[in-house]
C-alpha cells in the first residue's frame, strides 16, 4: 500500500525541487507528519527543520533556506545555491513523484 501525503509547499529550482509535505495522519510516524524533502534527479534528501519554522529564514541540518513567500534560495554547504521559486499548483514533476513514493514507501 502507498503511503498517502499532501504537498503542503512545492519550490522549484533548475537542478530540483523542495516539498514541505504532510503525511496522512495513518502514516505519521514517531518524527511528525510534516517533512521537507530535497528531490533531484535520481535522490530524495530528508531535510531536519533545525529552527526557524514560522520565519522567512529555515535553518535545516543541510541546508538553510531564505524565503520570501514567492521565491528562495536553498544554501548548502560548500558553496551550492539553488534559486527557487513557489510552484502555486504544488504538483511534482512525474519523475520527482516517482522518486517521493520509492522514497516513502
Amino acid at each position: 500500500m502507498l503511503v498517502q501525503y499532501t504537498v503542503l509547499l512545492l519550490l522549484n529550482a533548475a537542478r530540483g525541487c523542495l516539498a514541505e509535505i504532510e503525511l496522512a495522519q495513518s502514516e505519521v510516524p514517531a518524527s511528525g507528519s510534516r517533512q521537507w524533502l530535497w528531490i533531484e534527479s535520481k535522490t530524495v534528501t530528508s531535510l531536519q527543520l533545525v529552527d526557524g519554522d514560522q520565519s522567512s529564514k529555515r535553518f535545516f541540518d543541510r541546508a538553510v533556506l531564505t524565503f520570501d513567500g514567492a521565491q528562495g534560495q536553498l544554501d548548502w554547504p560548500g558553496g551550492r545555491c539553488d534559486r527557487l521559486s513557489v510552484d502555486a499548483t504544488r504538483a511534482l514533476r512525474p519523475e520527482f513523484q516517482r522518486l517521493l513514493h520509492q522514497h516513502l514507501n
